[in-house]
């Protein structure tokens, strides 16, 4: 009977649990105005947010989000999230996993403040939780790691991504928007 009641607390029935958060703003030389409908576009996080496989509307403000990640001395992780919009008045979006304790959490929060005239500033908050039955499903040193140092390299990771992503959003922002915006102010 000992030995029954130890393995069970043991094994505890907890999930292994990693969770990482990251958050950017930078500014965008363009104003208010004409960023509406570009940066509430889920659209751009498929196009330049590294690691993302695939973002399908699945109707109304739910999307299934899928992600996959190549892992080191691991190969990859592919991660589904059954994300749901949020929209809060004009400035603030937010993409987050519909069950708040789903295995599998995303949240991604977009707040966009007017900075003058002519500039804004864009920050984007994210959060990605993984609980699994068996730590080396998130990955197989996980048990001998620990879940700080994985949320640590989530961290990294994450903190990568965003910088990738701002860079690579911005080019594409800048092709679409600075020429129509500034060839208004041009005098011939």
């Amino acid at each position: 009977m000992t030995f029954i009641l130890s393995v069970l607390f043991l094994l505890g029935g907890e999930l292994f649990t990693v969770d990482a958060s990251a958050e950017m703003s930078y500014n965008v030389e363009l104003n208010r105005e004409s960023l509406k409908g570009y940066v509430d576009d889920i659209g751009l996080f498929k196009r330049h947010m590294p690691g993302v496989v695939s973002v399908e509307h699945l109707g109304g403000d739910r999307y299934l989000y899928v992600t996959e990640k190549e892992l080191p001395l691991a190969g990859s992780m592919r991660t589904e999230f059954l994300i749901q919009k949020f929209v809060y008045g004009d400035s603030v979006t937010v993409y987050r996993s519909a069950d708040l304790e789903a295995h599998n959490y995303l949240y991604c929060r977009v707040r966009i403040t007017p900075a003058g005239a002519t500039n804004t500033i864009i920050a984007i908050a994210l959060r990605v939780r993984l609980s699994r039955e068996d730590a080396s499903e998130v990955h197989w040193m996980a048990p001998i790691l620990g879940a700080e140092f994985i949320n640590d390299q989530m961290r990294k990771d994450l903190d990568d991504m965003l910088a990738v992503f701002i860079e690579s959003s911005n080019a594409e922002l800048y092709n679409h928007l600075a020429p129509s915006t500034t060839a208004q102010g041009r005098t011939e």
